[in-house]
């Protein structure tokens, strides 16, 4: 029921122009390399304790990304949403310019970044502890 509500909020938040602004907050951290051999991810890292923030503008066109340690803001360049596995896919550039393919997956409630490096394919995943819209002052 829970997943229903946000991707119904979703749609319409994507569908047409509302004035909210749309928040994220995670509480795990997980971190792979794509194993080209076994055609899965191999995971080297994982943080049950990596808290973080996402908060996308109005405009859904640019976000922030919050941890203990640093922000980043990132520009969404294109986006759609995949109906079959109930995501939003994003192409999306950081602030010092690394590119990314992000994944905010409904079903399974995480946000996925995914990056090329030195020739090997990362995979940094959080998973979604709540998502909210905070509605604008006019």
């Amino acid at each position: 029921m829970k997943l229903r509500l946000i991707t119904i909020c979703l749609l319409t938040f994507m569908s047409i122009s509302v004035f909210a602004q749309m928040n994220i907050s995670t509480n795990f951290r997980q971190d792979g390399i794509w194993d080209k051999e076994k055609e899965e991810w191999s995971i080297f890292s994982t943080d049950d304790e990596e808290l973080t923030f996402f908060e996308f503008n109005k405009d859904f066109t640019m976000f922030k990304h919050t941890t203990a340690t640093i922000t980043s803001a990132y520009m969404i360049k294109s986006q759609k949403y995949d109906e079959e596995n109930e995501r939003y896919e994003f192409d999306v550039v950081s602030d010092v310019g690394n590119k990314y393919y992000m994944i905010f997956d409904l079903k399974n409630e995480n946000v996925r970044f995914i990056y090329e490096r030195d020739g090997s394919m990362f995979l940094v995943q959080h998973s979604i502890k709540k998502v909210w819209f905070d509605e604008e002052d006019e």
